[in-house]
């Protein structure tokens, strides 16, 4: 997966440009989840940081496998690390947040992630998990054929709690955001 987004990232940064309306949503609905979570006071984490759209808006660290992604969230001021989700580069209890923003379904390993995030969590820290669940968006998506969404995995919002669950989260509540169907982008919050 990590050549489609070395290969392709230009394309991809860009799509936030033409759907800034989408974009705007999708961070509109992480603001109304973030809880207490302060940028600048406490410490947080973008996994599958890409481009650094989100990390940006929110003062996270970032961290991603791809370096052409990599380079350009530091262009944007991120402070960025080449890392792989499923072993973060952090000390335990090092984060206040970790940020999973349309990560999740290109992850070989999810639920080896979700435990890997837990570890770098302080004590009642928190996960935001943002996705495109499964439904009428994710089949419009497989459908377009993109280079993207190709190999992506699309989970249920039971399937995504029932993952954490299992690594050790509880979780706090469930938000969406109505991009065209209905409920087309899920959130769901849990404390380590």
């Amino acid at each position: 997966m990590v050549s489609v987004f070395d290969e392709l990232w230009r394309e991809y940064d860009s799509w936030y440009d033409r759907n800034r309306d989408i974009f705007l949503k999708e961070i509109d609905l992480i603001k109304r989840n973030i809880g207490d979570f302060i940028p600048g006071k406490s410490r947080g984490l973008e996994v599958g940081a890409g481009s650094g759209r989100f990390a940006e808006k929110f003062r996270l660290i970032g961290i991603d496998i791809s370096e052409k992604m990599l380079k350009l969230a530091r262009s944007r001021g991120v402070e960025v690390i080449r890392g792989d989700a499923l072993n973060l580069p952090f000390k335990s209890g090092t984060f206040d947040l970790v940020l999973l923003a349309f990560t999740i379904c290109f992850l070989d390993d999810p639920a080896r992630a979700l435990k890997e995030v837990r570890r770098v969590l302080v004590r009642r820290g928190q996960v935001l998990l943002c996705f495109v669940p499964e439904g009428e968006l994710a089949e419009e998506y497989r459908k377009k054929d993109s280079p993207f969404y190709r190999e992506a995995k699309f989970y249920s919002v039971e399937e995504i709690e029932n993952m954490l669950i299992s690594s050790g989260f509880t979780v706090d509540g469930v938000d969406y955001e109505d991009l065209k169907y209905g409920k087309d982008v899920a959130l769901v919050r849990a404390l380590k």
